[in-house]
């Protein structure tokens, strides 16, 4: 009986140690695809996660790293897709990178690197 309690133990050990990272939420989809190019300036870019989740911060980087003013306040609440409305952007490279935070405090990063063709 002690040896069945043994071999149940360890085999739910690996399970256990898998759930605080399935827990995480994943990026479902992205309104511009990484490393796109694009034929015109995007008037926004939607991030899609698999779960509601918080968004700590968005940044708009052109090609030599100078970060692009936004004008977008993540909100205060968790949810599952975020539209962050975008500046005129000229022909050029760019990258908007962002960072959640899941409800245990982990923060996630991600990005997305694009072209606007001249």
């Amino acid at each position: 009986m002690k040896r069945l309690l043994l071999a149940l133990v360890a085999a739910s050990l690996p399970i256990a140690a898998a759930a605080p990272a399935l827990a995480h939420t994943a990026v479902r989809e992205t309104s511009i695809t990484d490393n796109a190019t694009l034929s015109a300036a995007p008037a926004n870019f939607t991030v899609t996660f698999s779960a509601a989740t918080a968004l700590a911060n968005v940044r708009l980087t052109d090609a030599a790293g100078r970060e692009i003013a936004l004008d977008y306040m993540p909100p205060h609440t968790r949810a599952a897709a975020f539209t962050i409305p975008l500046p005129m952007l000229a022909p050029g490279a760019y990258t908007i990178s962002w960072r959640t935070m899941a409800s245990d405090g982990h923060v996630m990063p991600g990005a997305v690197r694009f072209t606007v063709a001249g």
